[in-house]
């Protein structure tokens, strides 16, 4: 090889360095848009082929009314109205289930971006795709990113927090600098500051995680500072910003419902064991599950749910460099679930959209597991771990993960005549039932629907025929299944059950005496 020829290699080599340099500011930025188009491709596709559900219904319902009268019913059901303001502004431009969807969607996969960002706050590199990875195609958070619905726009805002407070846990000397001096980290208080009272002015549910962070800050941030006392005069500072601008919403809330605020939790089934799995294995343990059941779904894998929850426990000891980080991110863990269950004794309240935020913290541990290996094997890992995950989620799109009253309700539409009633298990359905009669075009037929058997029995003495419904419109406790049809068949003549998906059964009552022949579910019987 001659002099001339290892010049050139030399200043290619040279070049090819300079290039790296040149792009390696960029990369992070890259990556982050990159995780945000995979994770809103998962979300954009099928985003309006699922049906709506019952606090669907109730958005949609909410966000077509006038600015005035949508506030003022947001409040009185406990709900800040900002997201469905939103939706209002949006009605304009998009229409149908996928336009009322959209912001979730959009929130959701900026949300699987932010978790690569609080990654990197952490001090991971290949761990923080990982971390994205899980965030973007777990199957629950995708479908809560096709819920029109306001927790994904209040679990982008507490991620934004979130990697504020890992910033300053990474930092803590440079964050409780005077300001004069430079370097104490403004974008990072700002974040926090903003994310949290966008998070509160969002939704309640976040109130949480005021709680969890300033317990963090407590534990992970202040024994590492210091100058504590600027410190502290700053923290009490944003907080106290926080309280006087998120309290005029509150206020209006407690006054809209005259102080009653736990009454709306009623309805959630009480804490057990199998409760709490279904929370872990669909949250943190990438399983699918129904979104008013939170019925856990066969997946591809059965042992992907331990795997994960595996990971995140390697990723604990992978951090233990980053002592303040790793901190800051076991407690945002733990510490939602820790506040719900030490109030669900007397209100449960332990659901997997009240504990949507403390998955990303643990996805960001699961993350940093990869970093325990050789570099030369993590990108095999990520690869294989993206085909796994693709394929983990391929199943959600066609799985039944909401109740087909769409389905009933043309089943309806096609055999109810104005003398004949609907007996519901659940009080919610009838207004699934009309609000799809009214997408067929059957809303001017009036429906008369009840819970009571009463109701139904002076139906059919007067000739008329019952419809039964049994299944979920909203997540309220149901009546057991076998009793209810029981009781429903012991006032007529009882025709074939007739199951509508996988959530609900039909059954229609005909009048005594109409002498047809019908079959139960023990086979042919006659009738009178």
């Amino acid at each position: 090889m001659n002099r001339q020829s290892v010049s050139l290699g030399a200043r290619q080599d040279a070049f090819f360095v300079r290039a790296a340099r040149a792009a390696a500011p960029w990369t992070p930025a890259l990556l982050f848009c990159s995780i945000f188009a995979l994770a809103l491709a998962a979300r954009l596709h099928g985003l309006g082929a699922k049906p709506l559900w019952l606090d669907e219904v109730f958005t949609a319902q909410r966000s077509s009314l006038g600015v005035p009268t949508l506030v003022a019913d947001s409040l009185s059901h406990r709900h800040s109205p900002l997201f469905f303001l939103a939706e209002h502004a949006l009605a304009s431009l998009a229409s149908g289930a996928a336009g009322l969807r959209l912001i979730p969607a959009l929130a959701g996969a900026m949300s699987a971006a932010l978790v690569f960002a609080i990654g990197r706050a952490a001090g991971l590199t290949t761990g923080a795709l990982l971390a994205a990875l899980l965030a973007a195609l777990a199957p629950l958070h995708v479908a809560f990113g096709q819920e029109a619905r306001s927790y994904t726009l209040m679990l982008a805002f507490t991620l934004v927090a979130l990697w504020g407070l890992v910033r300053l846990a990474a930092e803590p000397e440079r964050a409780a600098r005077p300001w004069r001096e430079g370097g104490a980290l403004p974008a990072a208080w700002a974040a926090y500051g903003f994310g949290t009272l966008a998070a509160l002015l969002t939704l309640g549910d976040a109130a949480p995680w005021l709680i969890t962070s300033n317990i963090a800050m407590l534990v992970a941030i202040l024994p590492r500072v210091g100058a504590r006392r600027h410190f502290l005069a700053r923290w009490f500072g944003v907080q106290a910003a926080i309280l006087l601008l998120s309290a005029p919403l509150y206020g209006a809330m407690l006054a809209a419902v005259h102080g009653q605020v736990m009454e709306s939790f009623r309805w959630i089934p009480e804490l057990t064991w199998r409760f709490v799995w279904r929370d872990v294995a669909s949250l943190y343990g990438l399983r699918d599950a129904t979104m008013v059941t939170m019925r856990l779904l066969p997946g591809p894998s059965p042992l992907l749910a331990p795997f994960a929850l595996a990971l995140g426990a390697v990723g604990i000891l992978a951090l233990r460099r980053e002592r303040g980080a790793r901190a800051v991110l076991l407690i945002t863990v733990a510490g939602l679930p820790a506040v719900l269950i030490l109030i669900s004794p007397t209100h449960p309240v332990l659901l997997p959209r009240y504990l949507l935020w403390s998955a990303a913290p643990f996805f960001v541990l699961a993350g940093a597991a990869i970093e325990v290996l050789p570099r030369p094997a993590r990108p095999l890992f990520l690869g294989l771990s993206l085909v796994l995950l693709m394929m983990n989620l391929r199943p959600y799109y066609h799985a039944e993960t909401k109740p087909r009253w769409d389905l009933a309700a043309a089943s309806l539409a096609n055999r109810m005549t104005p003398s004949d009633i609907v007996l519901v298990a659940d009080g919610a359905a009838p207004v699934m039932l009309m609000t799809y009669l009214d997408a067929l075009g059957r809303g001017a037929t009036p429906l008369v629907a009840t819970r009571h058997r009463s109701k139904a029995e002076a139906t059919l003495a007067a000739g008329g025929h019952v419809f039964v419904f049994y299944g979920p419109a909203g997540q309220g406790k149901l009546p057991p299944e076998s009793p209810f049809f029981a009781k429903a068949g012991a006032l007529g003549v009882a025709g074939p059950a007739r199951p509508i998906g996988k959530e609900i059964v039909m059954e229609k009552i005909n009048p005594p005496g109409t002498g047809i022949v019908v079959c139960d579910r023990t086979g042919t019987r006659p009738t009178n």
